[in-house]
């Protein structure tokens, strides 16, 4: 066991009954003092993996009712918040395009198109790898895109110089990792921080983000984050010239080849999931038609319908006859949804106890500062240190506080929750700090150093980005108004 994990395996619990055994701090309830003693053995717990992720999420189902601080079936409703089956549906319609490869066919058409300059074919697999990862998880997306990167890179090599190599395949290899990670952010489900912060503002105040609502905000930082990136690791950071790599169009053509034209499967998946994203585009406008429909019920809808339509193929088991089979389903990240449950629980319980008022009063303080420059300074902190903790548990843990802080200086909510939440998806520096990073690291040919040294770039411009475009964006998304506490949120 590693020393961090060690330390935090007998922190955590240690804080808590440090809060059981002490006084509660002046102005809080004995409820709300030990949800603060739970919550900072969760975030403990989280921050350091010293138990599994999913695991500690469930300490409110066995804590809060023996504490008193809610019963289990209110400790426990969080657990089935609606979000969380809108992204079951959505990891079950990306296992769907998986299954069949349509995303590859998909990447692959991308990169058809594309030049045979260096500089083209990095940005061609920034477009592709940004595309799929708004609608599949950018773990898989980058998964997908590695070997095709590498077959470009052992072609490559016939064709540039050593020192362009050593240029080249770096850069290919970031822009295919940070292209993911960007492009997770265009969507409710693109990453799972995303979705958390909007099941915490529906769980925690009733107000629904929906799907269209969250595009107007995360497609426009892709629009201009992904050109960003894309500038900075072809001019700035990376110099591998402008000689064409010959015979690139060839090699995709030929895996295209391989792979023959679209299957039924493919084009029927296809057809399901353009359904499903037509649906949540014009929700808004259909919820006057039908109105229970909602981005939960089409993501469902959709991932019900791979496991009825006839698949092409109609041997093995009855099960395997479809477009999905519970075996394939099963391989669904569960544990994060586990974590959605747990986060929603806590804050859940931070706000009931009076806790949550409580921290925004003894933040109040900060109020004195312009809010653009409380987004920076959430933003830097929540950037550089999601770099050593899983971004979803650093979000889970962060909702309540930047919920409180908020209201504490007399603003939305909304106005700090978001741009942590989306800070939280923007490290670039290390290995550890997003799958898609460790997963071009693990290709061997990019070292941490050319990482830290890109991404430190890329972590500034995105502080910037961030908290300049969201601080906008929020307002015209969701009528925000600066220095006004909206009445659901001062209840």
């Amino acid at each position: 066991m590693h020393k961090r994990e060690r330390v935090g395996l007998w922190l955590g619990p240690i804080l808590f009954v440090l809060f059981l055994i002490g006084p509660p701090a002046e102005g809080l309830s004995e409820l709300a003092w030990y949800s603060a003693g739970i919550g900072l053995w969760m975030a403990t717990w989280w921050m350091t993996e010293a138990v599994p992720i999913p695991v500690t999420s469930m300490l409110p189902l066995v804590l809060f009712p023996i504490l008193g601080i809610a019963s289990i079936r209110d400790a426990a409703m969080p657990y089935a918040n609606p979000l969380i089956y809108l992204f079951m549906g959505g990891f079950i319609l990306a296992l769907g395009m998986e299954k069949c490869g349509l995303h590859r066919r998909i990447a692959l058409n991308v990169l058809r198109r594309v030049g045979t300059r260096p500089s083209s074919i990095i940005g061609g697999f920034m477009l592709a790898g940004a595309l799929l990862s708004m609608w599949v998880t950018n773990t898989a997306t980058t998964m997908m895109m590695l070997p095709i990167a590498l077959s470009i890179v052992a072609l490559a090599k016939d064709k540039l110089t050593q020192e362009q190599m050593e240029q080249f395949g770096p850069a290919l290899m970031l822009s295919i990792a940070y292209a993911c990670t960007i492009g997770g952010l265009g969507t409710l489900i693109g990453t799972i921080p995303n979705a958390l912060v909007a099941g915490f503002m529906e769980e925690t105040y009733g107000i629904e983000i929906g799907f269209v609502q969250w595009m107007k905000v995360g497609v426009p930082l892709v629009a201009v984050g992904l050109p960003l990136t894309y500038l900075l690791l072809t001019r700035f950071v990376f110099n591998f010239g402008k000689r064409p790599i010959e015979g690139m169009k060839e090699l995709i053509q030929k895996e295209l080849s391989e792979s023959g034209p679209p299957s039924r499967d493919e084009r029927a998946v296809a057809i399901v999931f353009l359904m499903v994203v037509f649906l949540w585009l014009t929700r808004p406008l259909l919820s006057g038609l039908i109105p229970g429909l909602s981005d939960t019920g089409i993501a469902v809808l959709g991932a019900m319908l791979l496991f009825v339509v006839p698949s092409q193929r109609q041997d093995g088991p009855w099960s395997e006859h479809f477009l999905m089979d519970w075996n394939t389903a099963k391989k669904l990240p569960w544990g994060i949804l586990v974590l959605f449950g747990g986060g929603l629980s806590l804050a859940s319980a931070i706000n009931s106890t009076g806790l949550a008022v409580w921290m925004g009063t003894w933040i109040s303080g900060i109020s004195v500062w312009p809010v653009i420059f409380i987004i920076v300074a959430i933003t830097v902190l929540v950037i550089f240190l999601t770099e050593l903790t899983s971004n979803t548990a650093t979000t889970a843990a962060f909702l309540p506080v930047m919920a409180s802080v908020a209201i504490g200086i007399g603003q939305n909510p909304l106005l700090l929750t978001i741009p942590a939440t989306l800070a939280a998806s923007a490290a670039f520096m290390l290995p550890v700090a997003t799958p898609p990073n460790a997963i071009v690291y693990g290709s061997g040919l990019v070292s941490i150093p050319q990482m830290a040294r890109t991404g430190i770039w890329l972590n500034l411009a995105f502080t910037v980005l961030l908290s300049v475009m969201v601080y906008f964006l929020v307002q015209w998304v969701f009528g925000v108004e600066l220095g006004v506490l909206p009445s659901w949120a001062a209840q």
